[in-house]
Parts: C-alpha cells; sequence; structure tokens
C-alpha cells in the first residue's frame, strides 16, 4: 500500500513569506539604483574664467574692442555659451550667440562679435571682441557675461575698460 498525502500542502507558508519579502528587497533596489542613477547624469558647470584686457589698438569706430583670454581647467564646447556685454557707461546690451565660427549680437545697427574660433575654447584660447561702426566708445565700461546654457550657469562675470 502507497502512502496517501491529505491535507499537505507542497509550500511551506513561511518559504512563502521569505520569497515575498526577497521580491520586496530586489524591487526597491532596483528602483532605488534608478533614481539615484538619474541624478548622476545631471551635467555641471564648467570651470572656467577668463582675463579681459583692453585691445592694445585704439578705438576710432569699427575695429577692435577687447581681448578676452580664457582661464580654468575645462574645454568647453563653443556653441554651449552665450557672451552678453553690456556698456556701463551707455546701458547698450549686446547678446552674442555661436553662429559657427564665432559670437555675433547687433544692438542699434552696432554689431559687436568676436574673432574667428574652433569649436572649443580651452584655457589659453585668446577671444578679440570687435565692433563693426562707433557704438562703443574710448574710455567705456563693459561688463562681459559668459552664460553655460546647458546648465543655466553664469561661468563668468568680469569688467573691463576700453580705450
Amino acid at each position: 500500500m502507497g502512502m496517501v498525502w491529505k491535507d499537505r500542502k507542497g509550500v511551506s507558508p513561511v518559504i512563502g513569506v521569505i520569497l515575498m519579502v526577497a521580491i520586496t528587497v530586489i524591487l526597491a533596489a532596483v528602483i532605488a539604483s534608478f533614481v539615484f542613477g538619474m541624478g548622476s547624469k545631471v551635467k555641471s558647470a564648467p570651470q572656467m574664467q577668463f582675463m579681459l584686457q583692453d585691445d592694445p589698438q585704439s578705438i576710432n569706430g569699427a575695429g577692435p574692442l577687447f581681448d578676452a583670454m580664457a582661464t580654468g581647467s575645462d574645454v568647453v564646447q563653443c556653441g554651449e555659451l552665450r557672451i552678453t556685454v553690456k556698456d556701463l557707461s551707455n546701458g547698450n546690451t549686446w547678446t552674442l550667440n555661436w553662429n559657427g565660427t564665432g559670437y555675433y549680437g547687433v544692438k542699434n545697427n552696432v554689431a559687436i562679435y568676436t574673432n574667428n574660433l574652433g569649436n572649443v575654447i580651452k584655457p589659453g584660447t585668446t577671444i578679440t571682441f570687435y565692433q563693426n561702426t562707433t557704438g562703443v566708445n574710448s574710455g567705456d565700461a563693459l561688463e562681459v557675461i559668459v552664460l553655460h546654457i546647458p546648465t543655466g550657469t553664469i561661468i563668468y562675470d568680469g569688467r573691463v575698460v576700453v580705450y
């Protein structure tokens, strides 16, 4: 005669509870790694400063205004930066956007633009700012603001007096 397995359960309730707890812990770990992993993808603003100085040529309408030499430790794609030049003497403000070769902006028919650059600005890069006609005058104080577009962070704000 064989044994009869009546009223016996195949899985113990204790094992069922252990399996449920294990599944919950694994799901919590997967969700936590996904949530915390997303935070590491946030881009930080680059470490970049500029040394501003009056261009050696004197202002006579069109021509060079000032030079900005990049310092710091990071290399930045030119298309990631927007440069604002404010003439503190008369209130004019130029927003210079990257056009593929340099930065360019117009206010009241006066263009301020830079020399041709590569695709990146790295430590030691010198950017010369020009105007196409008289807009900035000798003795004007200019504020230069550099915005890192992907992070929305101002990475530089400095002043120079041009002659």
